[in-house]
């Protein structure tokens, strides 16, 4: 234990260490508490729960609520050794690599990040280095470990430790590759910061977030972290992005990828048609032009599985990681399909901000011969701004539009609603129903067997949060046996 913490000058018990956490529910009989300031609160609120759980060291952060004396009595009288350390979140991620074993140097870190797209790619990365009989792990908001082996996780980016401890199990399991979701929030808190990024990837730089980052500007800033990362070696950039433009533009010695529609990109996508079973994509590379059938909706997925063939293309040949893209298959909640005996078509999808949810409609008319249905809310304790947004891009967009529940949280659903319908031209055409699971219901009763039904926002998610309750629900789930009870 003595030797994990010497570099930061704290002087523990010469104990070996059995385990660290920074959540006092995974603090285990002899282990470390790191107790960090967060956003929300601070870890040694919860000291006495860390202390019941058998922590042998506390490692905080100071603060000037919290009286060093008494922090020094409490865990004298427990036996358990006290140690202060400024700005201790700023160094959990070293902290946590350190005691893991730097397992981010045994791997092949791919990091991606943008505003959407990031599970699908990390998806599609994993899927194609598999299919090249590279092992690969994901990291992000569907879970964590290997293809079909995942886990799950309550953040996009896990804490520092947990980050830290997922390698470790990756690298255990036989790893050697990992692609991560690398969220703003994780860049911006220090969650990666011990990560050893080699490749990093964006998707596309549009709003989301706001009410963390204040404002478009330090959201970008907080993206453009991944790409100025030490030991990075290759950037994957969009090039039909303003944001990627100016990375790209970045003078040093990171080898530079760039895909999108411009014909100087590395890879560029020529043409997209949507088909009865996916999409139809023309991609050109070093000259030549390739033709891929994908089973994936939306158009925006040849740019996503385009930036994953560069990214996993990394001392591959092009040849091989084009063969490998028939093992891609369409990721939970992202442009999924459910057709009934009888249709309609239903997608469900995360598309929880205004550009996704733009692109995903857009997407979806081209697949359309009747009506584009589109069931959205949108989260309570987030960006507001963004409601308005989204409801003009529904309304503007789709047919009919159903306006519900997303996860409210603490706030009233009525008002997000209100604040939703604010942005639409004529809010009578649009019908509330603040019960989602009725709302996804009457619209799969009612639409027509050529409808196209879109249930947005919430994708993979399987709770609902209604207040501080987390209530079990899935669309996907909803969407099945809808379409089951249509179908008689």
């Amino acid at each position: 234990m003595e030797a994990l913490l010497a570099p930061w000058g704290i002087h523990a018990p010469a104990h070996p260490v059995v385990g660290l956490a920074m959540d006092s529910r995974e603090v285990v009989s002899g282990g470390v508490f790191l107790a960090a300031a967060g956003e929300q609160g601070h870890g040694l609120e919860h000291l006495d729960a860390a202390i019941a759980a058998g922590a042998q060291l506390v490692v905080y952060e100071p603060s000037p609520q919290w009286d060093d004396a008494a922090l020094t009595a409490i865990c004298a009288s427990a036996d358990v050794h006290l140690a202060k350390l400024p700005d201790l979140h700023s160094h959990v991620s070293e902290i946590a690599a350190k005691y893991c074993g730097y397992p981010g140097n045994a791997l092949r870190v791919i990091g991606v990040t943008g505003t959407d797209g990031k599970t699908s790619v990390v998806h599609y990365v994993a899927q194609l280095l598999s299919a090249l009989g590279i092992q690969c792990g994901v990291l992000g908001t569907l879970g964590c470990g290997l293809l079909g082996q995942l886990k799950p996780t309550r953040h996009t980016t896990a804490d520092p430790v947990s980050v830290q401890q997922q390698l470790q199990t990756l690298v255990q399991a036989g790893a050697k590759a990992v692609a991560m979701e690398v969220s703003s929030h994780a860049l911006a808190q220090g969650r990666v910061a011990a990560v050893p990024f080699h490749t990093a990837v964006l998707t596309y730089l549009g709003r989301d977030h706001l009410d963390y980052h204040g404002s478009l500007e330090a959201y970008a800033a907080a993206k453009r972290k991944l790409f100025l990362w030490p030991s990075l070696v290759c950037r994957i950039i969009n090039m039909d992005d303003a944001f990627g433009v100016g990375l790209a533009a970045l003078n040093d010695d990171v080898e530079v990828t760039r895909y999108g529609r411009g014909s100087n990109n590395e890879w560029q996508v020529c043409g997209v048609e949507p088909t009865a079973d996916g999409l139809s994509v023309q991609l050109r590379h070093a000259g030549i032009t390739h033709s891929l059938r994908l089973p994936l909706m939306g158009s925006f997925n040849a740019a996503n599985v385009t930036a994953a063939i560069a990214a996993a293309g990394w001392e591959q040949s092009a040849e091989d990681v084009l063969h490998a893209t028939s093992a891609i298959r369409a990721v939970p909640g992202r442009m999924e399909r459910f057709i009934g005996a009888d249709g309609p078509l239903v997608v469900v999808d995360y598309a929880h901000t205004p550009g996704a949810l733009e692109s995903v409609l857009n997407a979806l008319r081209q697949h359309t011969t009747g009506q584009l249905w589109c069931v959205f809310g949108c989260g309570g304790d987030r960006d507001a701004g963004k409601r308005a947004l989204m409801g003009e891009v529904a309304s503007r967009l789709a047919d009919q539009v159903v306006v519900t529940n997303d996860n409210p949280r603490s706030e009233p659903p009525e008002a997000i609603v209100e604040e939703i319908c604010a942005g639409i031209s004529d809010p009578a055409g649009v019908r509330v129903e603040l019960d989602r699971a009725s709302a996804i219901a009457n619209v799969i009763k009612q639409a027509n067997a050529k409808d196209v039904v879109l249930v947005a926002g919430k994708g993979h998610e399987s709770v609902q949060w209604l207040g501080q309750q987390a209530v079990p629900f899935s669309d996907r789930e909803q969407v099945e046996q809808q379409l089951l009870r249509r179908a008689g």
